[in-house]
Order: C-alpha cells, then sequence, then structure tokens
C-alpha cells in the first residue's frame, strides 16, 4: 500500500504496443469534457439501455458543433473492435442549450463497451474527444470466497457508498484496509471512532452490510499524540514504551471493532532490513495479547507481506519461528508482486529457496513450510496474499490493460488450483491516480473515475461462473496452455494460454465430447460442440465452457 515507499515488481520492462490506446483515457480524464454519470454508474447489469450524459464546456458548444459517440465492443483479446456497433450524434449545446448532451445506449449484449465520444465543428473538425468505458455485467451471483480488493478508505481515498457495492457485485468477498493509529488518537490518550472522528474507519460497517469481510491492518507510529517518540526507521516502534502504546491502540481498535472484523493484519510491509526481527517479536507478541483480550476469535496475521522480494520464500515467518513467535499469530502474510512477469511462469529469484517466484512455485512452496510448522494445539498456520496486482500502466510497467486483465483471472484460478492460502487481495481497486507514466496510479481493477478496465470485467466473469468450485483436475498443464477443470459434478472448464502476446487460436484440447455453453472474458456464452478432434479457440483471457444440460 502506498503510504509507505514501496517497489513492486522486478525491474524489467517489456515493450508493449498497447501505449497508445491506454494513454487515451488519461487524455480523456483531463479533456474539456466529462461525463456527468455519478461514480460507478458506467457499470450495469445485464444488456440494457443506457443513458450516458456528457458535459461540453460552454466555450466549444457553439457554431453548430456536434457531439458524435460510436459504440465499440471489445474483442476475445480486449481491444475495442475497429467495426462500431452504433454512432448517435447531437447538437453540442445539448437539447436545453447548456451544453449537457445525452444519449440512450442500447448494450447489445453482456461485455465491455467503449463509446468514443468526440466534439466535431460546423466544419468537421475534431476538438475535443472523450473515451468511455461502459460494462454490461452478465448475471449470476457467484463469489469468490477467497478472494478480496486492497481499498483505500484509511487514507480517506474514495466514497466507501460508492466503491463497495461494486466490489460486492464483481464477486469478490474480502477488503483489505488500515485504521491508522495516527487518526484514531490524534490527542495522547484520547481515542475517538465513528461518529465522533468524522466518521473516519466507518467504511467497516458499510463493508459489513454488504456482507464483505473486512482484513484490517494495524499500523504506523504515531509521532503526531507523542512527538518526542517513534524516531526510528518506517517509526517502528523500538522502545518498550512505544510497544506499550502500540498495543493499547490496537487493544482500543479490536475493542471497538471486534464484532465486525475478525482479521488482523501487524504492520504493513514492515522493512526487516532496517528495523530487525526482533523488535518486529517484540512488538508482535503484546499486540496478539492485546487483541485476543479483546476478540478471542480474531485472527492475528504476521509480517505484514514484508520480507525479501515481498516475502515469496517466507524468509519472514521462517524468522519468526526461529524467534519462537509461532504461538504469537494465526497466520502469515507475503507480497509476492511480479510485475512485468506474469503469474505463471513469473521471474527467475536468485538466491532464493525459489528458482522462480510465480504461483506454482510460491503457494506449494509455503503450503509445506506451514505444513512443516505447525502451531501447538491449532495445527498448520493460514497463508494470506495480502498484496498482489499488475498496473495498466504501458509506459512504467511495460504492461497494458489487456494483460492486467489477463493476469487477474488467471492468479485467482492458479491460487484455487493450488489452495493453499486463505485468500488472494488484489492491489487494489481503484486506480490512485491519472498518469499513464506513473506505474502507483494504475493498479486499480477501475479508474479512479470508477469506469470499468477490462480487468474489472474479466474478475467479474470469472467469479460468477467459478464461484466456490474446487479445482478438480488438469486436462492440461503445460508451460504455454492450462486447461483446468473445476467443480466435479457441477463443473466448470477453463482454459488459457500462457504466452501473453499470442491472439487467440485454435488449440487442440481433450475435452469430454458434448455440449458446451462457452463463455468469454466478458461474458458473452456460446454454444459449442465438442467432438473428437476438437480445437478451442484460446489465448491470454481466459475461456469457460459449462456443460449444457447444468
Amino acid at each position: 500500500m502506498p503510504a509507505l515507499p514501496t517497489t513492486r515488481g522486478v525491474p524489467r520492462l517489456i515493450a508493449c504496443a498497447a501505449l497508445t490506446f491506454a494513454t487515451q483515457f488519461a487524455v480523456a480524464a483531463d479533456s474539456g469534457m466529462r461525463v456527468l454519470n455519478p461514480p460507478g454508474a458506467l457499470i450495469v447489469d445485464g444488456a440494457i439501455n443506457k443513458r450516458i450524459t456528457v458535459q461540453v464546456p460552454p466555450q466549444s458548444a457553439t457554431g453548430g458543433a456536434k457531439v458524435v459517440a460510436t459504440l465499440y465492443r471489445y474483442d476475445d483479446n480486449a481491444d475495442p473492435l475497429s467495426t462500431a456497433v452504433t454512432t448517435f450524434q447531437a447538437p453540442a449545446t445539448g437539447d436545453k442549450g447548456n451544453g449537457q448532451v445525452s444519449f440512450n445506449v442500447a448494450l447489445p449484449n453482456y461485455g465491455l463497451f467503449l463509446l468514443d465520444t468526440k466534439l466535431v465543428s460546423a466544419s468537421g473538425a475534431e476538438s475535443d474527444s472523450l473515451k468511455i468505458n461502459i460494462a454490461a455485467l452478465a448475471p449470476g451471483n457467484g463469489a469468490f470466497p477467497d478472494a478480496g480488493v486492497v481499498t483505500h478508505f484509511g487514507q480517506r481515498k474514495g466514497s466507501a457508498a460508492a466503491v463497495l457495492p461494486l466490489v460486492k457485485r464483481a464477486g469478490f468477498t474480502w477488503i483489505r484496509d488500515e485504521l491508522y493509529w495516527g487518526e484514531v488518537e490524534k490527542t495522547a490518550g484520547k481515542f475517538t471512532f465513528p461518529p465522533d472522528n468524522g466518521n473516519y474507519g466507518d467504511y467497516v460497517a458499510q463493508a459489513v452490510k454488504l456482507n464483505l469481510k473486512p482484513l484490517i491492518v494495524l499500523d504506523y507510529g504515531n509521532p503526531g499524540a507523542y512527538p518526542n517518540l517513534f524516531k526510528g526507521p518506517q517509526r517502528f516502534p523500538q522502545t518498550q514504551q512505544e510497544r506499550d502504546l502500540f498495543a493499547r491502540y490496537a487493544q482500543k481498535v479490536v475493542g471497538y471493532y471486534g464484532k465486525q472484523v475478525k482479521h488482523w493484519e501487524i504492520w504493513n510491509e514492515p522493512a526487516f532490513a532496517k528495523i530487525g526481527y526482533d523488535n518486529y517479536v517484540a512488538l508482535l507478541k503484546p499486540v496478539y495479547t492485546a487483541i485476543k483480550s479483546q476478540s478471542a476469535d480474531a485472527n492475528v496475521i504476521s509480517c505484514g507481506g514484508g520480507g525479501a522480494g515481498g516475502g515469496p520464500g517466507g524468509d519472514c515467518i521462517a524468522e519468526l519461528i526461529k524467534r519462537g513467535a509461532l504461538d504469537y499469530q494465526d497466520g502469515f502474510s507475503i507480497h509476492p508482486y511480479m510485475s512485468p512477469s506474469d503469474p505463471d511462469v513469473g521471474y527467475s529469484a536468485k538466491g532464493s529457496p525459489l528458482g522462480r517466484v510465480n504461483v506454482p512455485n510460491v503457494w506449494p512452496h509455503l503450503a509445506r513450510m506451514t505444513q512443516a510448522n505447525p502451531k501447538p494445539g491449532e495445527g498448520k498456520l493460514k497463508l494470506w496474499i495480502t498484496e498482489i496486482g499488475w498496473p495498466s500502466s504501458p509506459s512504467s510497467a511495460g504492461l497494458s490493460e489487456q494483460r492486467q486483465a489477463a493476469y487477474v483471472a488467471r492468479t485467482f484460478l492458479l491460487s484455487r488450483r493450488f489452495d493453499a492460502v486463505e485468500a488472494v487481495i488484489w492491489y487494489d481497486f481503484v486506480d490512485d491516480g491519472l498518469k499513464p507514466s506513473e506505474k502507483e496510479h494504475n493498479f486499480g481493477l477501475v479508474r479512479l473515475d470508477l469506469s470499468p478496465k477490462p480487468a474489472y470485467v474479466a474478475a467479474s466473469v470469472l467469479m460468477k461462473t467459478v464461484g466456490t468450485k474446487k479445482w478438480d483436475h488438469a486436462l492440461v498443464d503445460r508451460g504455454d496452455i492450462k486447461v483446468y477443470q473445476y467443480g466435479s459434478d457441477d463443473k466448470v472448464i477453463v482454459g488459457w494460454k500462457t504466452d501473453t502476446d499470442a491472439n487467440a487460436s485454435p488449440t487442440a484440447v481433450p475435452i469430454p465430447p458434448g455440449t458446451y455453453t462457452q463463455r468469454d472474458w466478458q461474458g458473452a456464452t456460446s454454444t459449442v460442440v465438442v467432438k473428437d478432434g476438437f480445437q478451442w479457440e484460446l489465448g491470454a483471457l481466459p475461456k469457460y465452457l459449462i456443460p449444457a444440460s447444468k
């Protein structure tokens, strides 16, 4: 999480042909034209008519100018098709002469659409443009019990009332956020909670009302209330006095939120090379005791995603076990960023117990560690991936919106396949800014204005299609092609190619003969009859086959 500087991914860039397309959306954000629909309103349920309203600057809405809006559907590779669905046009002055131009856009089927809106002068010259993504979500109530997203309400970013319903509609079950010490104890010894603190932290109650599970990080020193303390690296507690104060903060927060929150993570990305494992253990022990005193059934999560390279080799938990801290946690977390590499293949990890950092290596490795080091009387520790993600920032990270969409779906599918973690929490749900050149601005599944990226749609289709189905077996498990079955009787077959630059192409796969409903990454369906010699049109984005009888 960006409250403290972090490095996400490995320092290797790859070329990306989608740079121009991605930057067009950022340009639109600074355009004189703007969308007037409320935040989140561009994500709708089903193929419906959607009224889109655009504000045209008064100085531009003169002299016979008009607004021309062309609707395009996205294709199998998450690119807008070149063939338009339909085109609308209206005077730039709007119906009431106020420069507000509206179109009733008929979305013909499920999926992601681009409304390419241009301001055209009477002479035919284009003077402004605005690209608007609209998502028509496929039906379904499926949810992924082991999937979540990072939100930034603790940083006072975004409206919980607007953001959380979008999280829920996509099918996520968890959110990860923070309740900063410096926000709940601004004056030494005085703790304030909603509504007495300007409703800081009220997002927790809103999430619970939507049946979203909050995983909350307790973090950072509090020099505001204690200006003579917390002088060390990361303002991490270094003295007994500082640790006692932090434990009291944990006790107060859990005392207030304990009925709503059952999962507490201790610190975000501690820099162990600077603070030392002994200092972390010295804090973990009293904080664990403080939390359990208020909520006996709470889960205390250690490590906070820290460790070398985000901890994919388990170096943090290994060090805590050495220091006798196994009894002072219920689980631990890692942040195994792999950007710009993909989740299937990952990157080479020299000096690590793993040859490569990727989902097929990291998840089983850490599962073996937890099996070998059980907590006395309780069994193996729980493993959490509390941050992982890929930015859609081709100019700074060598990635694109298309790759982000492929990687989000494949990360959750691969994680379910290896069945080692409690949850994978994607970093993050909403973009943190508008600059395509700034990697940290582009990790979101939706943009800053809450309009959908391809990744949001891909995640929604995955979660509604696979739902709670466990991984059953592999039909193909090669380095370049994955075809997995989830569920046994009520099954779904999922397939993709790991070559992220490959277009969808016919691929011979041993699917059992029969009639299937195929669902693509957008939720569009078609009937597929599988016979001997069947070839499935597979690309980087997963496709799904559901037996027609189901």
